[in-house]
C-alpha cells in the first residue's frame, strides 16, 4: 500500500531541492559574470557588497517562483527556502575558500534572505491567482 502522506513529503522535498539547485546555480552564474564585469572593467570595491545582494535577491527570487508553482503557502515556501538558500550558499561559498567564520553578518544573511524569499512567495503565489 502506498502512503499518501510519504510521497507528499517527497514531492515536497523534491520541489525545495530543484528550487535550492536553481537559485545556487544561478547564484554561482551571476557571481561568475559580475567577477568577469570586475576584472575587466575599472569598477571601485563599493559595488560588491550591494551587487552580492541584488544576485543573491535575483536567484532567490528565481527559486521562489520555480517552488511555488504550485500556487499555495508562497510566504511560508519562500521563507523556508530563503533561510536554506541562505545556509546552503554559505557553506558552499565557504567551503570554495576553505574558511569558515561566523559572525553577525551571517545572521542578518539569513535574515535578508528569508525576508525576500517570504515577500518572493507571497507575491508570486498572489500573481498566480489573479
Amino acid at each position: 500500500m502506498v502512503d499518501i502522506k510519504t510521497d507528499e513529503n517527497k514531492g515536497s522535498v523534491l520541489a525545495y531541492v530543484k528550487a535550492m539547485l536553481v537559485s545556487i546555480v544561478l547564484t554561482l552564474l551571476l557571481i561568475l559574470v559580475f567577477a568577469f564585469v570586475l576584472k575587466f572593467t575599472s569598477l571601485s570595491d563599493k559595488f560588491v557588497t550591494p551587487v552580492n545582494l541584488v544576485i543573491k535577491a535575483v536567484s532567490l527570487i528565481v527559486g521562489t517562483l520555480v517552488l511555488t508553482k504550485s500556487g499555495s503557502n508562497g510566504l511560508v515556501k519562500g521563507l523556508i527556502l530563503g533561510i536554506i538558500f541562505s545556509v546552503v550558499s554559505y557553506l558552499i561559498f565557504s567551503l570554495m575558500l576553505m574558511k569558515f567564520s561566523f559572525s553577525v553578518g551571517q545572521l542578518i544573511d539569513v535574515g535578508f534572505c528569508a525576508l525576500v524569499g517570504a515577500v518572493a512567495g507571497a507575491i508570486s503565489v498572489n500573481l498566480k491567482k489573479g
